[in-house]
C-alpha cells in the first residue's frame, strides 16, 4: 500500500492548506480581561519550598501503550509514576504535535496563540497559524520565572518557522527566548536518533557519537546535567524542566542491545493483541467496564489479510517500536533515579504525557525509508523484505504498519491527525509524592492539554502573575483540574472543548461531542459529522446523529462560535502546498565556508528543479588530499563531495538502492585550483554530472534519478561531515586536510 504525501505529512505533523468555510477572523479572546486561574476546588498545600516542576512529553505514543494503560509493554518507569501517582483517562491534546505543545506550555488554545498547524509550515497571511507562539501570550517557563523558577529544557521544540531554525537568529522564538534559561535539543519531527541536528541554546551543537550514540540517552544526559548545575548554583530556588523526547516518532530508532528483546512477540500479530490490551484495560480499570472496542479502522486490514512474507515485515515493524518505547522508558527512569538519589523527587511535580495519538504513515505492512515512499514511490515489497534486518538501525528511517498504530490506541478508533479520540485522548499521569496526592488511583475528568498550566500554577500556590516582562498576559483559557486530584469523584468543571486539525473538527461540550473527518480537496460543506455521548461512550462505537438531530446542530453552531472566538477560520487542507512554500526561495548564488554551521536541509541549493555547478577553490600542499568539500542529506537520500587519496569523489544517493558515484579520473596536482561539481538536468527528475578541475573535465557521472528538495531529512553541511553519514566510503567527520577557501554554488533559476 502506498504511503501518499498526504499522509506521510499528515504522520509527520504537517499542515493545512486550502480555503474552505469562511468567518469573522480574529486570533484570539482580545477582548476577554485576564483572569483568574484559582481553582477553588484544590485544597492548597502548606509549601515549606515551592516544589521543582518536570514535564515529560513522549511523541506519538498511543492511548493504550504503556503499561499501565494496558499494553504488554515493560514499562517500569512510567508505571511507577503511575503507581505513586494518578493516572487520568479521559485527557485530551490536540492530534499534532506543535500545536498541543503550545497548548500546553501556554494554558491557551493553539490557534489563538498563533499554532493552529505544524510550526515549520507557518502561514504569513493568518495570524493563527504563523508557527510559532504571540508574545503576549506567556508561557509556562516565562510565568514560572517571574515566581521564581530557574527554568531549562531537553530535546523537541516545534514551536518556531523553518526560517528561525539555521542559528543565525532571530532567537525570540527559541526556547532561550520563550522563557528557557537553558534548551538542548532539536527543532523538528522527524529526527534520526543516531543523527540529529542539535542546538544548545542558539548554537548548533555537535554531540559526541564515539560510544552508541542515541538521542534519547544524550537528553536524559543532559536534562541531569542541567539539574546537578542547578543544585550547585541555586539550590535555594525550584527548578521547572522540560524534557520533550523524540521517541517514539518514526524513524524508529533503537540501540543495538535493545533491537532482540521483542523478537517473536508480535507474531500473532495487531488483532490479537489489540483484544489483550482491550481485557487487560477493563481489568486495571483504565477504560469503564461497558466500554466497546472500536471496530477496525475502514482503511485498516486485518492481520489475516496478511501474507506470511507480509506478516513477518509487519511483525519486526512493532518489535522495533516496542523496544524503542522500552528503550525511552529506561532513560526517564535514570531520570527518575537521580532525583531520588539527590532528595529532590518527593518534592517534584511529575508529569508523564503523549503529544497525540498514535501514526498510521506506515501503510500495509510498515516502511524501511518513510521519506522515501512519500516522495520517491512506493518501496518494492522485495526489497522492503531483503531490508527486515535493517529495521531500527542508522541505516533505516522506518515507521510500523497502520495496524499497530490501531492497537496503540486501543479501544479507540482512528489515529494522530484525527480529531477522533485515537488522535486526542492521551496518556496523563501526574506524581507528586510531598503533594498529599492519592497513590495509584485514576481520574476520568475531562480536561485538556490548555488546562495543564493553570493546574501547575494552582499546585504550587500561585496565580499567572499580572505582568511578566513588562507586558500583561493574554488571559488563560484552560481550566484547572487541581481539583480532581482531591476529588475523585468531582463533576469535571470543563464545559467546552474545540478541536481543529487539517480540516477535521470536533466539540466536546458538556459530556457530548460531535465530530467530522474532512477529505482533503473535497468542499468543507460535504463533510459528515457524527454525534457521540462522550460521557456514556469512551471509545466512540455508538453514534446518534440520527436519534439527536438537534443536539448535533447545536454542538456544530458550537464549535463554529468557538472557531470564530479563537480565530480557526477559513479552513484550509492543501498540506502538499504548504509543505512546498515552506521550502525558501531558491537564491542564484550560495557561498559556503568550512567550520560553518549547518544550513536546513530546505534552505540548501535546490539541484532538482534547476541546473547548477559548485566550485570550491583550494589550496593543496601535496597531492594527496583528504575530506569532505560539501555534504547534503543522509545514507537515505543525499549528496556529498569529498576527495580520497587526492580524487575527487562525488556520490549521489537516490535512495538506499540506487547510489550513483562518480571519482575523478586523476590526482589532483598540489597548487591553488578551482574544482567543480556542474550538473546538467536532461529530465524532469534526471540530470548529468560533470567533475571539474580549473574548468577541465575529469569525471563524468549519469544521474537517472534524483530526489525533490525538500526529500532530504539533513542539512548542508561544508569542509567535514559531523552529522548523518551518506556515502559511507570514510569515517567521520573526515575533515577537509588542507585548504578549503570556500565553495560557492551558482543555481540557474
Amino acid at each position: 500500500m502506498p504511503v501518499t504525501r498526504r499522509k506521510f505529512l499528515l504522520s509527520t505533523a504537517a499542515a493545512s492548506a486550502a480555503t474552505g468555510l469562511s468567518g469573522t477572523f480574529a486570533t484570539a479572546s482580545e477582548d476577554e480581561a485576564p483572569r483568574s486561574v484559582r481553582d477553588a476546588n484544590w485544597r492548597s498545600r502548606a509549601l515549606p519550598k515551592a516544589p521543582n516542576i518536570v514535564i515529560a512529553v513522549l511523541d506519538d505514543v498511543g492511548f493504550s501503550d504503556l503499561g499501565c494503560y494496558g499494553s504488554e509493554l515493560d514499562t517500569s518507569c512510567f508505571d511507577s509514576l503511575a503507581e505513586a501517582g494518578i493516572r487520568f483517562n479521559n485527557f485530551h491534546v490536540t492530534a499534532l504535535c506543535s500545536p498541543t505543545r503550545a497548548c500546553l506550555l501556554t494554558g491557551r488554545n493553539a490557534h489563538a496563540v498563533g499554532v493552529g498547524n505544524i510550526a515549520e509550515w507557518g502561514r504569513a497571511d493568518h495570524d493563527s497559524y504563523k508557527g510559532w507562539i504571540r508574545q503576549d501570550a506567556v508561557t509556562l517557563p516565562e510565568a514560572l520565572r517571574e515566581l521564581g523558577y530557574r527554568t531549562s529544557a531537553c530535546g523537541k521544540w516545534h514551536l518556531s518557522m523553518l526560517h528561525d531554525q539555521n542559528g543565525t537568529g532571530p532567537f525570540d522564538h527559541w526556547p532561550t527566548g520563550r522563557g528557557f534559561d537553558k534548551w538542548y535539543g532539536f527543532h523538528g519531527s522527524a529526527v534520526d536518533h543516531f543523527h540529529p541536528e542539535m542546538f544548545e541554546n542558539t548554537t548548533a551543537a555537535y554531540p559526541d557519537k564515539s560510544d552508541n550514540y542515541h538521542l534519547s540517552e544524550d537528553l536524559v544526559d543532559r536534562s541531569i546535567q542541567y539539574i546537578k548545575n542547578h543544585l550547585v548554583s541555586s539550590s535555594d530556588r525550584p527548578f521547572f524542566h522540560f524534557l520533550s523526547f523524540g521517541a517514539t516518532h518514526f524513524p524508529l530508532h533503537v540501540p543495538d542491545d535493545y533491537l532482540q528483546r521483542r523478537r517473536g512477540d508480535y507474531d500473532m500479530g495487531w488483532d490479537v493483541i489489540r483484544e489483550a490490551r482491550f481485557r487487560r484495560q477493563k481489568e486495571i480499570g483504565i477504560i469503564p467496564p461497558e466500554t466497546r472496542l472500536a471496530p477496525r479502522n475502514p482503511t485498516g486490514t486485518p492481520w489475516a489479510g496478511l501474507t506470511e512474507d507480509q506478516q513477518r515485515y509487519a511483525a519486526r515493524g512493532q518489535e522495533v517500536y516496542a523496544a524503542f518505547l522500552e528503550h525511552t522508558d529506561d532513560q526517564l527512569q535514570r531520570l527518575v533515579d537521580f532525583l531520588k538519589a539527590e532528595g529532590q523527587f518527593d518534592d517534584t511535580i511529575f508529569l508523564l504525557l503523549s503529544d497525540n495519538g498514535a501514526t498510521y504513515g506506515g501503510g500495509l505492512v510498515g516502511l524501511t525509508d518513510v521519506r522515501r515512499s512519500a516522495y520517491l514511490g512506493e518501496e518494492p515489497f522485495a526489497e522492503v523484505l531483503a531490508n527486515i534486518d535493517l529495521l531500527g538501525t542508522e541505516a533505516s528511517q522506518c515507521e510500523y504498519a497502520e495496524g499497530w498504530a490501531q492497537a496503540s490506541n486501543t479501544p479507540l478508533k482512528w489515529y494522530k491527525a484525527d480529531t477522533f479520540e485515537g488522535g486526542i485522548r492521551a496518556p496523563l499521569i501526574v506524581s507528586w509524592p510531598n503533594g498529599d496526592i492519592p497513590a495509584g488511583e485514576i481520574r476520568d475528568q475531562y480536561h485538556h492539554a490548555i488546562d495543564v498550566l493553570p493546574t501547575l500554577l494552582n499546585m504550587i500556590n500561585e496565580d499567572m502573575p499580572d505582568k511578566v516582562d513588562g507586558q500583561t498576559p493574554l488571559s488563560i483559557q484552560g481550566e484547572s483540574f487541581a481539583y480532581a486530584l482531591d476529588h475523585a469523584e468531582a463533576p469535571t468543571t470543563k464545559k467546552v472543548q474545540y478541536f481543529e486539525t487539517l480540516g477535521d473538527r470536533a466539540i466536546w461540550a458538556d459530556g457530548w461531542k460531535a465530530v467530522t473527518r474532512h477529505r482533503s480537496g473535497t468542499s468543507f460543506d460535504e463533510d459528515v459529522w457524527e454525534l457521540y455521548h462522550a460521557s456514556e461512550d469512551f471509545s466512540e462505537t455508538n453514534e446518534l446523529s440520527e436519534q439527536y438531530p438537534d443536539k448535533l446542530k447545536e454542538l456544530v453552531e458550537i464549535w463554529r462560535v468557538e472557531a470564530e472566538r479563537y480565530g480557526v477560520l477559513p479552513l484550509e487542507d492543501d498540506t502538499l502546498k504548504l509543505y512546498q512554500n515552506s521550502v525558501p526561495q531558491p537564491r542564484a548564488t550560495y557561498v559556503f565556508y568550512p567550520g560553518m554551521i549547518r544550513l536546513d536541509r530546505l534552505s540548501a541549493p535546490d539541484i532538482y528543479e534547476f541546473n547548477s555547478q559548485m566550485s570550491a577553490r583550494v589550496t593543496l600542499r601535496d597531492n594527496r588530499a583528504n575530506g569532505v568539500i560539501l555534504a547534503s542529506g543522509d545514507s537515505g537520500g543525499g549528496y556529498e563531495w569529498f576527495m580520497r587519496d587526492g580524487y575527487v569523489h562525488f556520490v549521489y544517493v537516490y535512495t538506499r538502492n540506487a547510489i550513483y558515484r562518480a571519482r575523478s579520473q586523476r590526482r589532483v596536482a598540489k597548487g591553488e585550483h578551482v574544482l567543480g561539481v556542474r550538473i546538467v538536468k536532461t529530465g524532469a527528475s534526471q540530470g548529468r554530472c560533470t567533475l571539474l578541475l580549473d574548468d577541465d573535465s575529469i569525471g563524468e557521472l549519469a544521474l537517472d534519478e534524483m530526489w525533490p528538495i525538500y526529500f532530504a531529512n539533513s542539512g548542508l553541511r561544508c569542509g567535514e561531515n559531523r552529522h548523518a553519514p551518506i556515502s559511507r566510503e570514510y569515517e567521520p567527520p573526515f575533515v577537509f586536510d588542507q585548504e578549503l577557501h570556500r565553495v560557492i554554488v551558482d543555481v540557474d533559476i
